[in-house]
């Protein structure tokens, strides 16, 4: 076991923890982790205070965009233990992501120490069902250098924020959501740094997610970077569409993030009996399935919104295509309740995929 210092004590929370009151990526708990990278190697893991940071204004990451992170979720389940789902994807995938962008390696027992250590302390920051507390691993390059290369200095944090629904007016598994497709702009290229959760890739989608919001979308589908044609994924999430009763996504290609819960449900759309599989999706086969009726559901996913219904797809030539009734369709309904059935311990974790939190005794001032 790795030894973590405690610096901050428990503290209760001095804000609502009504998820209905919880707007998502808004309130941070009181602590958080950090750890620093010189001279070679990771020093003093600890869990503290949240406090600022201070960084020259030549810092790496204000310059060269150097930063990685990650996104997972801790539940409380009905016995009130706590408990995180498939952290070690997050570990694995956090060190792609550095090993992408010239950043060194989290031994993968410390990422999930860190995780789980500052979960029990955050413990009573975790809302009741269907709040959840979601967790933000980041690493950023910190040395003050204007040269173009990567820094030799790092921090490691991982911060926690109780958090409600993703779509504050339409709760995950209950209703639908409108979606833009971007045929102008493109999240990703070949070669580049798509399926890395490298912050640079968001930065270049707030510009169309902010212009898609214009036309009451609440998400972006971004489509490949040569044709325009291939459907990649949406601004933070991947995306599936039911055609015939067939379960399909974008096959992973290097400009595709390969997502927890992306993979969650091709696992199980097959133990459902729902034939699951990846394959390259065109978007003039989407639309024209789409009228015809063959594609009845489309599904956007991912750690912060699990699993919700796309309710129409909208393009910039003016083109609506609603998607099935626009309501949420019966398959996305049964793979929201599944995935939800087991991260919050009410349905059997068939899978393994619960990863319990344990109390943690974390020796103060170490």
């Amino acid at each position: 076991m790795i030894r973590i210092g405690n610096l901050s004590p428990t503290k209760t929370a001095p804000y609502s923890l009504d998820p209905k009151d919880l707007e998502f990526g808004r309130m941070c708990t009181p602590n958080f982790f950090v750890a620093e990278y010189k001279g070679g190697q990771w020093q003093n893991p600890r869990i503290e205070a949240l406090h600022n940071f201070s960084l020259h204004p030549a810092t790496n990451v204000f310059h060269y965009a150097q930063a990685i992170f990650e996104g997972l979720k801790g539940y409380r389940h009905p016995n009130d233990k706590l408990a995180l789902f498939r952290p070690e994807m997050n570990a694995k995938r956090f060190n792609v992501s550095a090993a992408r962008m010239g950043m060194p390696q989290v031994d993968e027992q410390l990422f999930l120490e860190a995780v789980h250590k500052l979960v029990d302390i955050d413990r009573n920051f975790v809302p009741e069902p269907p709040g959840t507390i979601y967790i933000r691993p980041t690493m950023i390059g910190t040395e003050p250098c204007l040269g173009v290369r990567s820094s030799s200095e790092f921090i490691f944090f991982v911060i926690t924020l109780p958090s409600g629904g993703y779509f504050r007016d339409v709760p995950s598994g209950t209703g639908t959501v409108p979606v833009y497709v971007e045929q102008a702009t493109v999240r990703a290229a070949p070669g580049g740094t798509g399926a890395v959760k490298a912050a640079a890739n968001y930065a270049v989608t707030l510009k169309t997610i902010t212009d898609a919001k214009k036309k009451n979308c609440s998400q972006v589908l971004y489509l490949d970077a040569v044709r325009r044609q291939r459907v990649e994924e949406l601004g933070g999430m991947n995306v599936f569409f039911v055609r015939n009763g067939e379960l399909i996504t974008p096959t992973l290609n290097g400009t595709i993030l390969a997502g927890v819960t992306r993979d969650s449900l091709l696992v199980l759309g097959e133990s459902l009996g729902i034939p699951s599989r990846e394959q390259d999706i065109d978007i003039d086969d989407v639309a024209r399935e789409v009228q015809s009726g063959a594609i009845t559901e489309a599904i956007a996913c991912g750690t912060a919104a699990t699993v919700i219904g796309i309710s129409e797809l909208v393009f910039a030539d003016g083109r609506v295509l609603p998607v099935g009734g626009r309501g949420l369709g019966p398959v996305t309904k049964l793979l929201f309740d599944e995935i939800q059935g087991i991260q919050f311990g009410t349905a059997p974790d068939r899978f393994g995929w619960v990863s319990p939190v344990e109390a943690y005794e974390a020796v103060a001032g170490t």
